[in-house]
C-alpha cells in the first residue's frame, strides 16, 4: 500500500474526537497554536513512515489503522514537545493517581519499559495501542 495516498483529512476522519483540529472557518478561533494543523499531521506522517513496517499487518485496512495509530503517537509526542519547549523532558504515563477516595492504578509491562526499542511507544496511549497491534 502506498502510504503517501493517506491524507491529513483521512487521519482527522479516523481520529475525529481525539485532537483539537483547526476549524475550517478562521473567524471561529483566536489562537492557531491551540489547534492541530495539517502540517503537524503531515510531519507525524513523515516520522511514522521511517519506522512503519507494513509487513506486520494483513489487509490494506489493517495497514491504514496501524499507520494511523503510529502517526497519532508521533503527533502526540510532537505536540507535547512543542508545548514543553526546550525545557521539556520525556515522561511515561501516570501509573497511579488518587482523587479524593478514588484511586486508579495501571501498569505498563516492565518488558516494554526495559526494551530500548519498545519503551518509546509507551509514552502515549496511541503508542501503546500500536504496540498491541504489532506484538504477538
Amino acid at each position: 500500500m502506498d502510504l503517501n495516498t493517506i491524507t491529513a483529512s483521512d487521519f482527522k476522519a479516523f481520529f475525529r474526537r481525539d485532537f483539537p483540529y483547526l476549524p475550517s472557518d478562521p473567524s471561529t478561533y483566536c489562537d492557531a497554536d491551540k489547534y492541530v494543523l495539517d502540517e503537524d499531521i503531515n510531519k507525524a506522517f513523515a516520522e511514522a513512515q521511517l519506522l512503519f513496517n507494513q509487513g506486520l499487518f494483513g489487509t490494506d485496512a489493517e495497514i491504514r489503522i496501524g499507520y494511523y495509530y503510529l502517526t497519532a503517537h508521533y503527533l502526540s509526542n510532537d505536540l507535547r514537545a512543542a508545548k514543553a519547549g526546550i525545557e521539556g523532558v520525556g515522561s511515561f504515563p501516570v501509573s497511579a493517581r488518587t482523587v479524593g477516595s478514588v484511586s486508579e492504578t495501571y501498569s505498563i509491562p516492565q518488558a516494554y519499559l526495559d526494551n530500548p526499542q519498545l519503551a518509546f511507544y509507551t509514552n502515549s496511549t496511541y503508542g501503546l495501542k500500536y504496540l498491541s497491534m504489532v506484538l504477538p
